[in-house]
């Protein structure tokens, strides 16, 4: 990939260049994941979220998943962790959103509850007395902003992923 990351880049062309890296999926170029998922177009997150939206939202949480993976296979403890953050975050200002419709939000909350599962099994592999903390807060963190979602009812059928 040799397109640069403009910050005016629509939802499209990061779309675009998705697909693209997942065509030719070189893991040597990791690096073009990272800043992919790095500079995303704040549009993506917004409201009414269309096919590409939807397809594109698809793409950025796989690409940090990808990316937690591989830096956590080379050590990259930080790194790792920051990626899963980071999709947890996003997935979290979407479900807050009053502007997403219901769907989404259900959709979001979802995402949110594997990622923390992920982030949980990711804190306590890890040896640091830190990491034990720091999932203790993460469940603490996850149940009060569930529990303020008491209002959607996720047992009700949402959207596959």
């Amino acid at each position: 990939m040799t397109k640069t990351f403009e910050p005016e880049m629509t939802v499209n062309e990061w779309l675009s260049l998705a697909q693209q890296w997942y065509c030719n999926q070189n893991i040597n170029e990791i690096c073009c994941l990272e800043e992919l998922v790095k500079y995303v177009p704040a549009a993506l997150y917004d409201p009414h979220i269309d096919e590409a939206k939807s397809l594109a939202i698809g793409y950025w949480m796989d690409a940090c998943m990808r990316i937690h993976h591989h830096s956590a296979s080379l050590g990259e403890v930080d790194t790792a962790y920051g990626f899963l953050q980071f999709s947890y975050s996003k997935m979290q200002e979407m479900a807050s959103d009053i502007r997403h419709e219901l769907e989404v939000k259900k959709w979001c909350l979802q995402r949110m509850d594997t990622l923390i599962v992920v982030l949980l099994e990711f804190c306590q592999s890890q040896c640091a007395e830190y990491w034990q903390k720091e999932a203790n807060t993460l469940i603490e963190a996850h149940v009060s902003f569930m529990t303020a979602q008491h209002h959607l009812n996720l047992s009700q059928e949402v959207i596959s992923a």
